[in-house]
Formats: C-alpha cells, structure tokens, sequence
C-alpha cells in the first residue's frame, strides 16, 4: 500500500512539473543585427561606401545578405526608424503590393526586403532619442554643447581608430556581406563601446560634458530597448536592424532578460 501510495505520488509530481513546464510560454529569441548606414545620418561616423545600394552589383549583395537572414525564419523585423510613425508601415503595404520603389537606406534595403522575404505582414519601427539630459539653450548646455563641438574628435582610443579603419577598408573594397561579418564580430562591437568609456571622462571642466553625452546616449539605448519589447511576444523570432553603435547596449539588455534569448547573427552571415 505505502509502495502503491508513494508510486502514485511521483507519477503525480512528474506530471505537474511536465505541466506546469508545458505551461510556460517560449521565450523570443532575439537577433541583433549591427549594420552602417547606407544614407548619412547624425553620427560619429559616416559611411564612405563605393557605389550606391541600388547598382546592380550592391543590390546582388543585399539580395545575398537578406537570404542569409532569412534562415533565422523571423517572424517580426524591427528597424531604426521613429517609433509609432505609421509612414514605414504604409511604405510596407504598398511595397507589398507592387506600389512603393525602395530607397536606398538600409532599414528599406535589408528591412523591408527581410520582412518580406520571410512572409510578415508588418515592419517595426523602434527608434527614439529618448528624454533629454539636459537643455541645448540653457547656461549649462551651451557649456556642454559647445565643449562637444570642439573636442569630439578629441578622443584617444586606439581600438575604436582601428576597428574605424577597418570598416572604412571593407565599405571600399569588399562586399556588404564582409562589413556585417566583421561589424558583428565580438572585437568590433567592443571597439565601438570602448569610445563611450574614454569620452566619459573628458569635458569635466564644461559641466562634465563627456559623461553627459555618453549618459544620454546609454539614455537613447534604453528607450529603445523598451521600444523592442512593446512590440516583442513571446515565441517570436526577431531581427533587430541597428546602426552597430547600438548594438553593444542592445546585446546586453537581450542577454539579461530572462524572458528573451540572443541570437548571434555572425551563424547566419557565413
């Protein structure tokens, strides 16, 4: 009886831990993707590309890098454009339909070609500046401002000089599919963090103008990031197309939430 009893109570237990397991929603994994620019944009650094995204020869690229994605098989495509602007969404629609001729920027180029490579119905814009730090018009952000205009060059940091010059050597001379490999490599997402370290320190004796820069764009990253999981369910599989300057933030957020699990896309970039 008490072998019968105990027997029964484990065939129990085992059967509520398999439910209770059954029970849990799958977690989204999530792919984030450091690309550069295509079109130039308020950064650091620009883009010094040979050739326009739309020659044959660069679209052959694009076309190469979007079937590598696409293997991931996502089911939402997120891309750095501002968050809630219905316009990406209709441009999708009428891209669908046959309607809407891409632009050259690479939230089109390697965006909207994913999204409909892969069978969605939807984009997702996720991009913001977040709140700001402090008031460009104010005693203390003129201080600011003008101490970033004149030393924003200023920084020493070899590693970030040589994973510069090595992306300016692969926008000249090699193909897309060679940028985002290197672009996403773990050395070169470090190299473009480590800038914001040095920075950091600097501008101290202008209301400490580096820190305030490096806190509002740490700011920016976190808005985003909020962004992604409003528009996040669980079991989606999902791409996140980021300027790589973001990527090393967003990769870390992805990383420490327990809900979410990070997919490397150096494993489909090979």
């Amino acid at each position: 009886m008490r072998i019968a009893s105990s027997l029964c109570a484990a065939i129990a237990l085992c059967m509520f831990g398999a439910s209770a397991r059954a029970a849990q929603p799958p977690k989204t994994q999530v792919m984030i993707v450091g690309v550069a620019h295509f079109v130039a944009r308020r950064d650091v650094h620009n883009s010094v590309y040979v050739g326009s995204p739309l020659s044959a020869k660069r679209q052959a690229q694009i076309a190469d890098v979007v079937e590598r994605l696409a293997r991931f098989h996502p089911t939402k495509v997120l891309i750095e454009e501002p968050f809630g602007n219905p316009t990406y969404q209709n441009q999708y629609r009428e891209y669908l339909a046959g309607q809407f001729t891409l632009p050259a920027g690479e939230s089109y180029q390697y965006g909207f070609k994913l999204a409909a490579r892969s069978g969605n119905r939807s984009v997702y814009p996720i991009d913001t500046w977040g709140a700001s730090l402090y008031d460009e018009n104010s005693p203390v952000g003129k201080r600011v401002v003008a101490y970033l205009k004149s030393h924003f060059t200023d920084v020493k940091d070899p590693e970030t000089d040589a994973g510069i010059a090595r992306e300016d050597y692969l926008e000249l001379h090699g193909t897309y599919l060679d940028e985002l490999r290197y672009l996403n490599s773990d050395g070169a997402v470090k190299a473009n963090a480590s800038w914001y370290s040095v920075f950091d320190g600097m501008g101290r004796q202008a209301d400490n103008a580096g820190s305030m820069y490096v806190a509002q764009w740490y700011t920016r990253n976190c808005y985003i990031f909020s962004n992604i999981l409003s528009v996040i369910r669980p079991g989606d599989r999902v791409v996140v197309l980021m300027g790589q300057g973001h990527k090393y933030l967003l990769r870390e957020f992805v990383r420490l939430n327990p809900n979410l699990v990070y997919v490397d896309p150096t494993a489909y970039l090979r």
